[in-house]
C-alpha cells in the first residue's frame, strides 16, 4: 500500500510518545469512567478532528460505546458520554497496561 507522506506526518503527529492515540483516548475515558468529545479534547490536547475521528474508530472496533448518558459541551449542547465496552477495558488491562 502506499501511504502519502501527508498522511503518514499527520499519524506520526497524533501517535507520539508511549501510547498511539487511541490508547491515550482508551486510558481517558477508562480513568474518567466516561467523557464527551470536548473532554478528550481538553485532557489530550487533541483537535476535534482527532478524537472525534479517533472515538468513532473505537466504537466501530467495539471498545467503546454510548452510555446513555448526555452532558452540555461548552457551547451548551448535550454530547453523548463514552464508556469502554468490556472488550474494551479487556483491551486496557491486556494490551495497554499489562
Amino acid at each position: 500500500m502506499n501511504i502519502r507522506e501527508t498522511s503518514l506526518r499527520a499519524y506520526e503527529s497524533v501517535n507520539y510518545g508511549e501510547y498511539p492515540l487511541k490508547d491515550r483516548v482508551l486510558l481517558s475515558i477508562w480513568a474518567s469512567e466516561g467523557l464527551i468529545c470536548e473532554e478528550v479534547e481538553g485532557e489530550l490536547g487533541a483537535r476535534h478532528q482527532s478524537a472525534s475521528a479517533c472515538i468513532n474508530n473505537l466504537v466501530k472496533k467495539g471498545l467503546v460505546e454510548d452510555s446513555g448518558e448526555r452532558r452540555p459541551t461548552s457551547s451548551g449542547r448535550d454530547a453523548m458520554v463514552w464508556v469502554l465496552t468490556l472488550d474494551g477495558e479487556d483491551y486496557i488491562f491486556n494490551w495497554v497496561l499489562g
